[in-house]
């Protein structure tokens, strides 16, 4: 059985796909750090990818992991500041993908004299609910896909300047059988 708020809520078909793009792009970062990574380590994908993937548990973790092995690289010092910048950015975004991710969504009710009008909140961690502004949600998800341009951008200049002597997979498939 479905709790009614949520039901409510799935009906508000333009705002779940605008949820499902924010964390579409959302993980479309955390791969381009793993490709970036991978130059920034001579074309070792695996370790970039362990590195992201299994070696932090928030999103904080993970650009903190990304920005130290950057600032640690081979890369001249211009290079690193460019991508070091683009990270800053990420991190101002990441407070606004969390309360997309982590504060559920559900229908307010309100009584106005004999009427009942609906609006949908959010309640974050701390038990604030507030209402869901769409037009926030696109904002947020337009300005993680200009990072994710620069971010790609980035790649392809230093793909370019710094031979790995490997390729840098930009698209891993699994070929392995679905559960």
């Amino acid at each position: 059985m479905v709790s009614t708020d949520v039901w409510h809520v799935e009906h508000h078909e333009e705002l779940l796909k605008e949820y499902g793009r924010v964390c579409i792009r959302w993980a479309s970062v955390d791969l381009m750090f793993v490709r970036l990574l991978s130059v920034a380590l001579h074309g070792n994908y695996e370790a970039a990818r362990d590195l992201i993937f299994n070696s932090a548990g928030s999103g904080r973790q993970r650009i903190s992991i990304f920005e130290n092995a950057i600032g640690g690289s081979h890369f001249e010092q211009i290079d690193r500041e460019r991508i070091l910048v683009m990270t800053g950015r990420i991190n101002n975004l990441l407070g606004a993908r969390n309360d997309v991710i982590h504060s559920p969504l559900s229908i307010a009710f309100k009584v106005e004299g004999k009427s009942i009008s609906t609006s949908l909140i959010s309640t974050n961690r701390r038990g604030r609910e507030r209402p869901v502004s769409l037009d926030a949600i696109k904002e947020h998800v337009s300005s993680v896909g200009d990072c994710l341009s620069d971010l790609e951008t980035a790649l392809f200049d230093l793909l370019s300047k710094y031979e790995t002597g490997e390729y840098v997979e930009l698209v891993e498939l699994d070929e392995g059988a679905a559960d």
